[in-house]
């Protein structure tokens, strides 16, 4: 299997597993759904293991600290989470917004962020798109250019902090 993501066909898989193409075919009527159940369970995973970190966090910053180094580590090369994520008939159809919901980050991102300002919920939400698109953006700057990736996710969580503490 270790010709690359292209290779991959439901019969090589077959062979891999040692198991018969029927047996393949019975739980995954094609390869997209076999990628697609594969993007959902690793997107599950990473994000219910970033969110035991995150409520582990005694400060703020420290807690957008690990968001930010989570964003790097989905965006960086050979993750196969950002190898799935990068193709678009793959992530197509699903509801990756309604998934991380569901592992609980967006409202425990939410809840941190009304703890540490005095913000609605309304305004905390808002904050929290607009840190969470700033980490993403530097994330992907990082995954295509590359460069020093501490310095980058400190520039992260200075920019994200200090735009919070400007919008109040």
């Amino acid at each position: 299997m270790g010709r690359g993501f292209a290779a991959l066909t439901m019969e090589a898989l077959a062979d891999a597993a040692e198991v018969s193409n029927p047996l393949v075919y019975k739980y995954f009527s094609s390869r997209l759904m076999l990628l697609q159940e594969l993007l959902v369970r690793e997107f599950i995973r990473f994000h219910t293991e970033t969110e035991e970190r995150l409520r582990q966090t005694e400060s703020f910053e420290e807690f957008v600290r690990i968001s930010v180094t989570t964003n790097f580590d989905e965006a960086a090369n050979g993750n196969i989470l950002a190898i799935l994520r990068s193709q678009p008939d793959i992530e197509r159809g699903l509801d990756l917004f309604a998934l991380a919901r569901e592992a609980g980050l967006g409202d425990l991102l939410v809840e941190r962020i009304m703890e540490a300002y005095p913000v609605t919920k309304k305004q905390a939400v808002r904050l929290a798109v607009f840190g969470s698109g700033a980490s993403q953006a530097a994330a992907r700057h990082w995954g295509r250019f590359g460069g020093n990736r501490q310095r980058l996710i400190d520039d992260a969580v200075r920019f994200i902090l200090q735009g919070m503490n400007m919008y109040l």
